[in-house]
């Protein structure tokens, strides 16, 4: 080329390429709205965006009120953000973008292929806590410990507790130690299939606190659940074929739950009746209580006359 110094052309610049494309805070959640609109309602497109926006820029709110949105987001985050983006639009749950949910106030690690721990799991994780404040649990068992989510939820509430927590799946337990290990929280694991394989021989043969989340959305409701759920989240962790599970559940409690003891069990909604006559035949007494949407959500199981139940923020105990 005519004119251009040798020295010059042979000079390479080596270093990464970095987007140096701005593009201001009001601007990216308007293209955010846009891209989530056809998967998720308005206000839940919204709430994502606020938190995707706290997860690659803490702070980003305090920005915003500075500078009524204009401030430019930050470059170097651009392309993560918009990758991010691309699996939310796909229908990925939140959750596993950001490889992270926060449950009762802890951090937790999940990844695909692990149950994401729920809203209306967390409440009644609040009100357990609550409700045994003055009777806090020697021992405590989870079965269905998925994430780890209960049963570390539960190490933290009750900190002299020994707490055990059981689950079909290596992958689930996996995440499950991690979480553990990161959150400085001693849980005891076990890889067990509950009701057709025994709990370890060295663990406790009586038990203060059962409680699990196990899969209970009967398959006939496969074409009901939320696409991006079954397309996304493991079908082991949310259907089952019958409610089996409850019943080996009652008879465990039957046989191992202690005298002052508590079994709690989330349940799904339009069979709460059928799961609370089920462990009345076991001789329990039984309490159904409601979420805060007002759907009978979870069953408190006991033998004892010494329990005055709190309400649940849903409502007071549903029957």
């Amino acid at each position: 080329m005519q004119g251009q110094n040798p020295s010059q052309s042979s000079r390479v610049d080596k270093r990464p390429v970095v987007s140096r494309e701005t593009v201001s805070l009001a601007a990216l959640l308007q293209q955010g709205r846009a891209r989530l609109a056809s998967v998720f309602p308005l206000p839940e497109a919204q709430a994502i965006l606020r938190r995707l926006l706290s997860h690659y820029w803490p702070g980003w709110e305090a920005i915003w009120l500075a500078t009524r949105g204009a401030a430019p987001f930050p470059p170097e985050k651009l392309s993560a953000w918009q990758a991010a983006l691309h699996r939310l639009a796909q229908g990925e749950p939140l959750a596993y973008v950001l490889g992270e949910v926060e449950f009762g106030g802890l951090s937790l690690k999940v990844a695909p292929g692990v149950f994401i721990p729920r809203p209306e799991t967390e409440e009644w994780a609040f009100w357990v806590a609550r409700q045994l404040t003055a009777l806090s649990p020697r021992t405590v068992l989870d079965v269905g410990t998925g994430s780890g989510a209960l049963a570390l939820f539960l190490a933290r509430a009750f900190p002299s507790a020994r707490v055990f927590a059981v689950d079909k799946s290596p992958l689930a337990l996996s995440i499950a130690a991690q979480n553990a290990e990161r959150l400085g929280l001693a849980v005891q694991w076990a890889l067990r299939t509950f009701g057709l394989e025994p709990l370890p021989a060295d663990w406790p043969t009586e038990w203060d606190l059962i409680v699990s989340n196990p899969p209970y959305i009967p398959w006939t409701f496969w074409d009901q659940t939320e696409p991006r759920v079954r397309s996304y989240e493991p079908p082991e962790a949310l259907f089952c074929r019958d409610f089996s599970l409850y019943a080996k559940l009652g008879a465990f409690a039957s046989s191992y739950l202690s005298e002052k003891g508590l079994l709690v069990c989330e349940i799904f909604p339009p069979y709460a009746d059928e799961i609370k006559n089920n462990f009345e035949r076991l001789g329990f007494k039984v309490h159904l209580y409601c979420d805060f949407q007002g759907r009978a959500r979870w069953v408190v199981a006991y033998r004892g006359e010494f329990f005055t139940f709190a309400p649940a923020s849903g409502s007071s105990s549903a029957r």
